[in-house]
């Protein structure tokens, strides 16, 4: 880390000092044009990509939209020819016509022919109405049947070879399929079906419906029913695309196209293809980009369930793309404008900087080198204009700001140290028990004349001026922690002569704790409070206990009582006059101990109260850990000597 410090110190000097070697002038320029060309170009491109991103991921999700909305029309549409051909299962009349027929062999008996009519004009009657069914036929193992009307002319179409028939997808795949529709658009529909015996040409333009038929009872096979369909019964599928002109649709067959819904020549055709063919009855669904007739163009396919046609969108990218290319030169012409009237506009800026600059610098050079007679010759209304008027009221008033700087810092310095020396003083001398040690001491003595020895209130007064006495070590303000917790135990001594029952006094303290210094005199008021305030100078049933560890470099000192607590309000009131918000005569001891701490160790250290009603109350006191006493005023003088503020010289 050190090594890449160093070499990333080393270049950002280089870099630096190559600049440094440029005028203001020409940097300003040069970065201008440098940022400004950089950004435009980097958001121009980057707009640009994600826009054509946009455009091809629309695109494609418009293209395979297209191709399965045909899918669906043309499943649709299938559906309903297939929903016909179910019709046939409906007459269990022509059902057993058929199964009887297969039995017999004279074709010239009445049975036979009755049984012929009865299945030859349910297939006139299931293609009647409907412009687009071209012929049904039900070929059974032995026979044909054709569409007939009830005076017995035929119409539709017929199979002329039915040994062929027998051998072709359109017998052997229904029969496969075991009553399932199948759908043949293959080009042998055209040698197999014709519309009549004479008829030289076979049926074009169509699809073949075919369905095996069983007897419902016993699942016996009775034969194949064909259905031609005419192909223009799909162009339904393709209402709504007729304008289309960004691409062509169609449904597509293995031989090729079957019926483009939205024919234009402008656009990419699609040739049959038995390597894309095989490719797209492997995939079933797909959007790719691929080459066509030397063309980057889209397709997408989808296939018709069941059949082996698919439905398919193809476009040219170049014809797709051609507004966005169009947007994209716009937008360089664009970008090449900004930049001239950006540059001609940051070179007239820039000179209005520049200029003005190198004129202070050579007035300031001047002065500089002592001639403070120099002055910096105003001639606009900016910023520059400001600082060459400072510039010449600074050489004006040079020495008589340096010395009034000067003076004036001393005399903040010394203010500040008095006025915190008299604060500390202050404080200190309100609980400071020195007035009362010799009064006290003549007392005593003269009650145990009175009492000719020691009594009770001799001891009274003895432990009082012992108390008395612990505050009276001349020079340092703290003590340690043991000596202020005998201090606190001889206070709830003297507190104790009043009672009978005793306040119960216990201390929890750490070995580190116990040699660590406190500011003298911190305890009592805590005690106090707890006392006067916790148990309303009643004493019966109350303890006191202190706490105190030791935690890496801090102190922890925690003071508990069972007394009355507090409500909230009293709580709060109580923490506002600690943290000083609000001036009060109360708790004039907890606030000074607070104010002490803060004084000398910081404001992260001090006091916190925590009380509940009824329950009692928790002062926990946070102190720097200290393995030495320490003279207060003296750390405040150090403290204060060594702080230097800043001056601001242009004031």
């Amino acid at each position: 880390m050190l090594k890449i410090k160093k070499i990333q110190n080393k270049c950002n000097t280089f870099i630096t000092k190559q600049l440094r070697k440029v005028s203001i002038f020409q940097r300003l320029n040069i970065s201008f044009l440098v940022l400004l060309l950089g950004a435009a170009t980097f958001l121009m491109f980057f707009s640009f990509s994600k826009y054509s991103e946009e455009i091809l991921f629309n695109l494609e999700r418009y293209a395979a939209i297209s191709a399965q909305n045909i899918q669906l029309k043309v499943q649709d549409i299938m559906r309903e020819y297939e929903n016909i051909a179910i019709q046939f299962y409906e007459d269990e009349g022509v059902l057993r016509a058929i199964a009887q027929n297969e039995v017999q062999d004279d074709e010239t008996a009445d049975i036979f022919r009755e049984n012929r009519y009865i299945v030859e004009h349910k297939l006139y009657q299931m293609g009647q109405g409907e412009k687009y069914i071209k012929s049904l036929q039900l070929v059974t193992q032995n026979r044909q049947y054709h569409m007939v009307e009830e005076n017995g002319y035929q119409r539709g179409g017929t199979i002329r070879n039915l040994e062929q028939f027998y051998q072709s997808s359109f017998y052997q795949e229904a029969i496969a399929r075991r009553g399932y529709p199948v759908w043949n658009e293959d080009i042998g529909q055209d040698s197999t079906f014709y519309e009549s015996e004479q008829s030289v040409y076979g049926l074009a333009d169509i699809v073949t419906l075919s369905v095996a038929i069983y007897q419902p009872e016993n699942r016996e096979f009775l034969g194949v029913l064909t259905m031609n369909v005419d192909i223009k019964a799909f162009a339904e599928a393709g209402r709504g695309y007729e304008t289309y002109e960004d691409g062509n649709l169609f449904l597509s067959g293995e031989n090729g196209v079957l019926m483009g819904f939205n024919p234009n020549i402008a656009f990419p055709s699609f040739s049959a293809d038995r390597q894309l063919f095989q490719v797209m009855q492997k995939n079933k669904k797909d959007v790719v980009r691929t080459e066509k007739d030397g063309k980057d163009v889209l397709l997408a396919y989808e296939n018709i369930a069941g059949t082996d046609m698919f439905s398919v969108y193809i476009a040219d990218m170049k014809i797709l793309l051609e507004r966005t290319t169009r947007t994209r030169n716009l937008c360089i012409l664009v970008l090449f404008g900004i930049v001239i009237g950006c540059f001609a506009i940051s070179y007239h800026v820039t000179r209005s900087i520049s200029e003005p600059i190198c004129r202070l610098v050579q007035v300031m050079g001047k002065a500089g080198s002592g001639k403070w007679t120099v002055r910096y010759k105003n001639s606009g209304n900016d910023e520059i204009t400001v600082l060459g008027e400072r510039f010449n009221e600074m050489a004006d008033k040079t020495n008589q700001l340096i010395e009034q700087v000067y003076l004036s810092e001393i005399r903040r310095q010394k203010l500040q140290l008095s006025w915190k020396n008299a604060q500390l003083d202050a404080m200190l001398m309100q609980i400071n028990p020195h007035f009362l040690y010799n009064t006290l001491d003549i007392i005593r003595w003269e009650a145990m004349y009175e009492a000719n020895g020691e009594s009770q209130v001799t001891r009274m007064i003895e432990q009082f001026s012992k108390l008395c006495r612990m505050g009276m070590k001349a020079g340092e303000n703290t003590i340690s922690l043991k000596e202020s917790l005998e201090h606190a135990e001889v206070y709830l001594e003297v507190i104790n002569f009043r009672h009978r029952e005793k306040i119960q006094f216990f201390t929890e303290v750490g070995e580190r704790a116990e040699k660590c210094y406190v500011p003298q005199f911190m305890l009592q008021p805590i005690l106090e409070n707890a006392v006067v305030h916790g148990f309303c100078d009643a004493s019966e049933g109350y303890v006191v206990q202190i706490s105190a560890h030791a935690y890496e470099d801090t102190l922890h000192i925690c003071v508990k009582d069972n007394g009355k607590g507090m409500t909230k309000d009293e709580l709060q009131k109580l923490q506002e006059y600690i943290r000083g918000e609000v001036d009060s005569e109360k708790s004039i001891g907890m606030v000074n101990v607070n104010q002490r701490i803060r004084l000398f160790y910081g404001e992260k250290y001090g006091i916190q109260i925590k009380s509940q009603e009824e329950r009692g109350t928790e002062v926990e006191i946070v102190l720097p850990v200290r393995i030495q006493s320490e003279n207060m005023k003296k750390i405040e003088k150090e403290v204060e000597e060594n702080e230097v503020p800043s001056s601001d010289c242009g004031r």
